[in-house]
């Protein structure tokens, strides 16, 4: 029964299923293919970040077509200027700006030069600055078992009335056994993991928003956001299994940037994605200035950006459920014994090994190598001090 269990598991994780389905094409949306699309906004109190891409077809939006080699520049309303480089990271690009510090009563414009040559930039917008955020919390739904954090805020003087959110997650995560052991593909041995620093264990993982999160308080008596919606998660999510932090920014917006934002956001809804094409006339503040039939994707904000950071352990939430079953194998057990290179081979890692008997001990890899779902690097704001 052994050997027969072991087999199986080792063909089903050599086998692959692959499906073929024929994507909806709606007929309209040609023409609002590779658009130029600038993302991003001006920022007084730390670095501006902008993003310049084309944007994709409808049915393809999980990746974005980046312009490479633009030249990206913040101006004043008096023309002083302030240049961004370019920051690439794996796939991504991003054109960043050293803005902190600009003088708040000042206005100021995106401008953007592609490499054919084109010239963009934005209207020269006032900096409006953000009311601290006053808290963020989690509501754990024990019987549905999903937790939803949510950020609240006010403005004492009434004159916001138009917020918008974005923020980064990281969360601590471990494996689901301890191993003190690796094992070489090249050497074909067993050896010890040499320190606690190298164990794999714990990891660490984190994201950022991607939907468009705004609203507005016009409709209220007073300036107040209470327990608006940031990210939810189900009971089987990995991010809430130990330790998890979220980072909230809040951006105050004009009139106009809100309306921008509200439209992309019903748009995205329905078609899946903001960075796809958007079947609503998308009125941003950016033109081209070479070419003034251009269309152009984006609004440009300035602002004075305010933050807070949350941490929330497991038994806080306290609705993590982790259903895996990590079943063990010892293959020196079987008739005959299976190599090592075999298990590696198909897809189990080492737990632990005991020479003195001949017996080793594996299971699947994602049960004892944590870096499967995240990496070794710690983020250095984190409150415990294992690594």
């Amino acid at each position: 029964m052994k050997v027969a269990k072991l087999y199986i598991y080792m063909l089903i994780s050599a086998l692959m299923i692959n499906g073929c389905v024929t994507p909806f094409e709606p007929e309209g949306y040609d023409q609002l293919e590779n658009l130029l699309v600038i993302e991003g906004d001006i920022s007084t109190n730390e670095q501006t970040e902008i993003i310049v891409s084309r944007s994709l077809k409808l049915n393809d939006i999980s990746k974005r077509n980046y312009i490479k080699g633009a030249v990206v520049w913040v101006e004043s309303e008096l023309g002083v200027k302030y240049p961004a480089s370019q920051v690439t990271t794996g796939t991504d690009v991003k054109y960043v700006a050293n803005t902190i510090g600009l003088d708040v009563s000042k206005k100021y414009k995106l401008c953007v030069t592609t490499p054919d040559g084109k010239a963009y930039e934005s209207d020269l917008v006032s900096v409006i600055i953000s009311p601290d955020i006053d808290s963020i919390e989690f509501v754990s739904d024990t019987t549905n078992k999903r937790v939803t954090f949510y950020v609240n805020t006010h403005d004492g003087s009434n004159k916001t009335h138009y917020y918008k959110w974005s923020y980064t997650e990281d969360w601590e995560f471990t494996s689901h056994l301890y191993s003190s052991f690796e094992y070489n593909p090249i050497t074909m041995q067993i050896t010890e993991i040499p320190s606690y620093q190298k164990n794999r264990y714990y990891c660490w993982n984190k994201d950022v928003s991607k939907k468009i999160i705004a609203t507005s308080t016009t409709h209220l008596s007073s300036d107040r956001v209470y327990r608006m919606p940031l990210v939810s998660m189900e009971s089987l999510d990995l991010r809430i299994s130990a330790l998890y932090s979220i980072e909230v920014k809040q951006r105050a917006l004009s009139r106009e940037g809100f309306q921008y934002w509200e439209t992309l956001r019903k748009n995205s809804d329905q078609v899946g994605g903001i960075f796809s094409p958007q079947p609503s006339e998308m009125k941003g503040n950016i033109k081209c200035i070479t070419d003034s039939e251009e269309t152009v994707l984006g609004f440009i904000s300035a602002g004075y950006v305010t933050k807070k950071r949350f941490f929330a352990s497991k038994e806080e939430i306290g609705i993590y459920y982790n259903p895996h079953v990590c079943e063990t194998l010892i293959p020196e057990s079987f008739t005959p014994p299976v190599a090592w290179s075999t298990m590696f081979d198909t897809g189990y890692d080492i737990v632990s090994n005991s020479p003195s008997v001949r017996e080793s001990v594996w299971a699947p890899v994602a049960c004892v190598d944590c870096r499967i779902f995240g990496t070794k690097n710690k983020p250095s704001f984190w409150p415990n001090d294992h690594i």
